[in-house]
This record gives structure tokens, C-alpha cells and sequence, in this order.
């Protein structure tokens, strides 16, 4: 088995500093060193070990508080350089810092809502169990051949449901110049909704393998994105024993806190309503949608419209 020391000592070859002056006091208890005068933590150095991964893992201990040190002491200087060159006062950095600032504090919230969930009971986990053997004792794997597309005001348009198969469905995306793309999924039962699990076994058994259609919207799209698939294989492999107790316990406590999470947006929502003001031109994504889908029918009916033709003049 190969070890990973090699690496880590090319890494301390490569972030070599300048040692400290003799006459500097050394650091004490918690802090570990300093940069120009700034401390530098042993909670700091476990953060950097704790982002080094799998990568530190064969190493002695010793050696990755040494990089990982030397990578805190370096990114400290880089910025300080940074500040000195008034980086951090243009308008690009204001604003990631902002983003990240925002980021970090809505995970502090989050993790705030999670603590306060308490661990699931052994029973309820196995009445968890008992209600969704779509999960556990019925888990199926599939594997997929899906097309995935942004689901745009023109989808409604689109004559997907006349489509028998997945060629015909890429022929009416491509006719109707909708980007799109095509590659085979693997959808375990065991971490998709139980719902949904269910549709797709139960269209998967559909007259000669039609493709059927769903719409989601994932984290970070910027539309519901819109799934065409067909079930080339499906095999059923059980998941049971303590391991499955442990999975729907976790299962369980992930709902709770999400439920909370939502319940606690859905208020901020409703506080934050009236001080929330739209530039012209932007709205709520609902509104936004509703208007381009009026735009639209508005734009299909005046189409129809010019195409009709005119009735012929009356004979004198």
C-alpha cells in the first residue's frame, strides 16, 4: 500500500516559510503561531486538517497539523497582501464577501433548526419502514434512459404527449429549438421519494415502454427542469436489517428538520412581505411566470389571428 507522506512533505517543501524571529515569544496554549503579530489557532489548523480530507488520512498526525498550519499561515499573508493592495475594497470582492457572509450565516440558522430536532425512536423507524417497502424491502434500481430541459412559457406548446418514443420526443425539442440533454440515470428507490418511486414503477410497466414525464426543480435552476424518461432495466435488491433501521431513522430526522426549515421561511415570508420592494420589470418567480405565459398566449392568439384569411369581399 502506498503511503501518502510523499506528498504531504512535497506539500511542506512547497508552503516553506520564513521562520519566526528568535527573539519573538513563542505562542502559548491554543495559539499555535503568528502572522505579523496575529494569532493563529489550533481550531484554525483542525479546520484546514478537516478540508484536506482522505488525503490526510495515512500521514502521521503531526505532519498534517504541519501543512495544514503552513496553508493557514500562507492564505494569511496572500490576504494581507490583498488588504494592502485595497483588494478588498472593490466592488467584486464587497459582494462575494456579502454572498459568503449571507451563506454562512444561513447555515449557522440551519444547523441552529437541526439541533434542536431530537433523535428518532427505534420504533418509529420501523414503522417507517413497514409504510414505505418501496424503500426497503421492495427497493428497486433503474436505470434510465432520461432527457432533461428547462421547462420555459413555451413548453406548453410543445406536443410531447403525442410522443411514442424518446427519438420522437428529441424531434419536437429539437423542432421547437429547446436545449436539452440526453443521458442515461440511475434512480435507486431507497433515497427518492416513496411517491414518486411508486409513478415510476408504475409507468415503467406502460404500453410498449412509452416515455413518460415528471418536472422538478432542483436547488439553483432557475426554472422547473423537465424529465423524459423510458425504464430500460429495473432489478429489485432489499434493504433491510439494522442498516435499514439506522437509514429511516436519519431519513426521519432530515424530514423533521426540513419541515422546521420550511415552516420557519414560510414565516419570514409572511414578516417580510410588506418590506420587500420590486424594481420594474421583477417579481416574485410565480408572478414572473404567469405574465410571460399571458405574453405569450397573448402573442399565439394574435399569430392565429394574422394567419386567418380574410373573407372574401361581397359581390356588388
Amino acid at each position: 500500500m502506498k503511503t501518502r507522506v510523499p506528498l504531504l512533505l512535497a506539500a511542506v517543501a512547497s508552503l516553506a516559510l520564513t521562520a519566526c524571529s528568535k527573539e519573538a515569544k513563542a505562542p502559548e496554549g491554543q495559539v499555535v503561531a503568528t502572522v505579523d503579530g496575529k494569532d493563529v489557532t489550533i481550531h484554525e489548523v483542525n479546520a484546514e486538517i478537516a478540508g484536506m480530507g482522505a488525503q490526510a488520512a495515512a500521514a502521521p498526525r503531526k505532519l498534517v497539523e504541519s501543512v495544514a498550519l503552513a496553508r493557514v499561515i500562507e492564505r494569511k499573508m496572500l490576504a494581507n497582501e490583498a488588504r494592502a493592495r485595497k483588494l478588498d475594497q472593490s466592488p467584486q470582492f464587497v459582494l462575494a464577501k456579502t454572498r459568503n457572509d449571507e451563506n454562512l450565516l444561513v447555515q449557522a440558522l440551519q444547523a441552529e433548526v437541526a439541533g434542536k430536532v431530537q433523535s428518532t425512536p427505534r420504533e418509529a423507524a420501523q414503522k417507517f419502514i413497514s409504510d414505505n417497502p418501496i424503500m426497503f424491502s421492495d427497493r428497486r434500481v433503474m436505470t434510465l434512459d432520461q432527457i432533461q430541459f428547462l421547462r420555459t412559457a413555451s413548453f406548453a406548446n410543445l406536443p410531447l404527449k403525442s410522443a411514442k418514443s424518446m427519438q420522437e420526443v428529441e424531434k419536437i425539442l429539437i423542432e421547437g429549438n429547446v436545449d436539452y440533454r440526453r443521458a442515461p440515470q440511475q434512480i435507486d428507490t431507497l433515497v427518492l421519494d416513496p411517491r414518486l418511486s411508486q409513478e415510476f414503477v408504475k409507468l415503467s410497466k406502460g404500453p410498449n415502454g412509452e416515455p413518460f414525464m415528471y418536472t422538478d426543480q432542483p436547488q439553483g435552476a432557475p426554472a422547473p427542469v423537465v424529465y423524459v424518461n423510458v425504464v430500460s432495466e429495473m432489478k429489485t435488491e432489499p434493504f433491510l436489517g439494522e442498516k435499514a433501521i439506522s437509514y429511516a431513522q436519519q431519513v426521519i430526522q432530515r424530514q423533521e428538520i426540513g419541515k422546521r426549515l420550511q415552516a420557519e421561511l414560510t414565516k419570514l415570508r409572511e414578516a417580510n412581505k410588506a418590506k420587500i420592494t420590486y424594481g420594474k420589470g421583477y417579481d416574485t418567480p410565480d408572478k414572473v411566470a404567469a405574465q410571460l405565459q399571458k405574453t405569450q398566449n397573448a402573442a399565439a392568439v394574435a399569430a392565429a389571428g394574422a394567419a386567418k384569411p380574410a373573407a372574401p369581399a361581397a359581390a356588388k
